[in-house]
């Protein structure tokens, strides 16, 4: 049960999360299409619109049919297998062509009615019947014991997750196991995830990102937990009882879910809802890989527009004759290895993919947290605009301003005949009021101007500290051929408080708007102050 629950876990789902937020990211958030190629333009630049992006896609698409046609080629041989339970319908080739036949020509059905009606119907129907088989084993079974089992899985599953992500089994090595069971099922998630992705993405247009990671690695998985924990331990419960369950289930996988069923109440009735709800999984498989796939290979003007009908027709005939291919490759008894082992090779490359993928949704949050860091920093320069002036700054000395790049001479002469002055004026004025402040100036590193402190102390609590460094930083290669006297290297007169820099800087400032600057910092540590410090609020209040 553990382990079966690691390989269906939050491991597989996360995989699901980083593409359906990095598709989502970049189609609904950067304005790009709705492709796999749109996610790596942080990765690959303008390359990703060309060969290199057409490469990329047809791996998803590659990765996705193989997925998608797995899945399939095992629901249908369970499939064939219910009929058989209910009809008398022999396994076989001849009845497990005649399930894709009937599936295709329902998913193209469905496909072609679009999501809101033909997919969206059959996949809560799927819902609704899945929902009434669980119901129906943990009411009809032992519920206390399954309730009892729920329980433990879940602490199992929490306890031994991290050891299970690491565990290689160098000393025991089980190859036949470890390639055979969890590599299979994570390159099958791998192969699923595109197709899955999309319609996460699609589906989630307005969340945050913290709601869409929380909402794919919990929900998703609460089912699969009851699902897995419920028939699970049932039917370990059934082949303690019985060793001829355990034996039929080993030989025949695809008999144990159905051997299981029939040893509740209504067995015949609950074998055929089991089947109709096999097969519905089949047909919303289709039809949603259908459309998933003609989206990935059509040119869309917009991420909620979906393809033509003609695609999705192609795409879904194209889904069911790959699957009857892969069935039936492997000869009698190897098909289902045959689908293992064709999931794992065309997974293998999108794993790549996603590892790209992972890099690019990191390189586009990271810039998009800096901007709006610098947006913050730059707003201490818009306000300080027209703050204090008897005649506001105009825009050509604003625009003068952000093209200046001083030099070592010029910062001095700033902090000198400028800024400091102007802390002087701040300093004078709070002593005149009876507050202890003082301006000094401390040495600069090697060769680098002095920075002047005003330094205002407040009774008992964090003394209000403003401080103006020259920070040396490379000039922009845009700006080194009018760079004048600062050539490669210039100087930001940046603002330092106690707790260290604001990440602006103040080059240009008028000494109004130096002390504008100065007392708004001041007002907010008089606030925090107020706020961290209660029992300073009388003695700051008379300071101010």
């Amino acid at each position: 049960m553990e382990w079966t629950l690691f390989h269906y876990g939050i491991t597989g789902w996360s995989m699901y999360a980083l593409m359906g937020l990095s598709l989502g990211y970049f189609a609904f958030r950067r304005r790009l299409p709705l492709a796999i190629r749109s996610a790596l333009v942080p990765v690959l630049g303008r390359r990703a619109e060309g060969r290199l992006g057409d490469v990329v896609d047809v791996a998803a698409v590659l990765g996705t049919i193989f997925g998608i046609a797995t899945s399939l080629g095992i629901g249908i041989v369970q499939l064939n297998y219910g009929l058989d339970v209910l009809f008398g319908i022999p396994q076989g080739k001849a009845a497990q062509i005649g399930l894709i036949l009937l599936s295709v020509v329902l998913g193209t059905i469905s496909a072609v009615t679009g999501v809101d009606r033909g997919i969206r119907r059959l996949s809560e129907l799927n819902v609704v019947l899945s929902l009434l088989l669980l119901l129906w084993v943990l009411v009809g079974g032992s519920s206390g014991f399954l309730l009892n089992g729920l329980v433990m899985n879940t602490g199992d599953y929490l306890s031994g997750f991290l050891g299970k992500t690491m565990d290689t089994m160098a000393w025991s090595a089980p190859a036949e196991w470890l390639n055979a069971w969890t590599l299979f099922f994570w390159a099958w998630w791998i192969a699923w995830a595109p197709f899955v992705g999309l319609f996460l993405a699609r589906i989630s247009r307005g969340r945050t990102v913290r709601e869409f990671v929380l909402g794919v690695l919990t929900i998703p998985f609460v089912f699969i937990l009851l699902w897995v924990s419920i028939f699970g331990n049932s039917a370990l419960a059934a082949a303690r009882r019985d060793e001829g369950f355990a034996q039929r289930t080993y030989d025949t996988p695809e008999a144990g879910f159905y051997s299981l069923l029939q040893t509740y109440p209504w067995a015949t009735f609950v074998v055929g809802v089991a089947t109709l709800t096999g097969l519905l999984y089949y047909v919303t498989s289709a039809d949603s890989g259908a459309l998933v796939m003609g989206n990935f290979t059509s040119r869309l003007s917009h991420p909620m527009q979906d393809c033509g009908r003609p695609v999705r027709i192609f795409w879904s005939v194209a889904i069911g004759v790959l699957t009857l291919g892969m069935l039936f490759a492997g000869g009698e008894g190897g098909s289902i290895v045959t689908l293992q082992n064709a999931t794992i090779i065309m997974g293998l490359p999108f794993s790549f993919v996603l590892a790209l993928l992972m890099v690019g949704l990191y390189r586009s949050l990271r810039e998009e947290s800096m901007k709006l860091a610098t947006t913050r920093a730059s707003l201490h320069t818009v306000l300080a605009s027209g703050r204090g002036e008897t005649r506001p700054v105009s825009w050509k000395q604003r625009l003068a301003r952000t093209a200046t790049f001083p030099g070592l001479e010029a910062t001095e002469r700033f902090l000198t005949t400028r800024a400091r002055p102007a802390l002087e004026s701040v300093a004078a004025e709070l002593r005149s009021a009876g507050t202890d402040a003082e301006v000094d100036v401390l040495p600069g590193e090697a060769g680098q101007p002095g920075s002047p402190r005003l330094r205002v102390s407040l009774l008992g609590v964090p003394d209000f500290v403003y401080r103006i460094c020259a920070v040396p930083a490379r000039t922009p290669s845009f700006a080194a051929s009018r760079a004048g006297e600062s050539g490669e290297h210039h100087y930001r007169s940046e603002v330092y408080l106690a707790e260290g820099s604001q990440g602006y800087h103040v080059n240009g400032y008028t000494a109004e708007q130096l002390i504008g600057d100065v007392l708004d910092h001041y007002e907010h540590h008089l606030s925090f102050v107020h706020a961290a410090h209660p029992a300073g609020e009388p003695n700051l209040e008379e300071e101010s």
